[in-house]
């Protein structure tokens, strides 16, 4: 179990660093050499929004209720 916990932690947290990016790309926090198609774009915000709360999700799921199963378990 430990290691389906760790794996969703990695996997939440990269997820959630990813869709952070997405909404600074798109609110023209940050920008990239090369990438004209993603700054200032609302549609890369709402997007970034959305992956952003998914890889959170995960995130606290993995870290939250996988742990409340293991010790039930014991």
């Amino acid at each position: 179990m430990g290691q389906i916990r760790q794996l969703f932690t990695v996997v939440g947290a990269l997820t959630l660093i990813v869709g952070i990016a997405w909404v600074a790309h798109g609110t023209g926090l940050f920008r990239l050499p090369g990438t004209d198609f993603m700054p200032n774009e609302s549609v890369w915000t709402i997007n970034g929004l959305l992956v952003a709360a998914f890889g959170l999700v995960v995130f606290v799921g993995a870290r939250w209720f996988l742990r409340r199963e293991h010790h039930t378990a014991n």
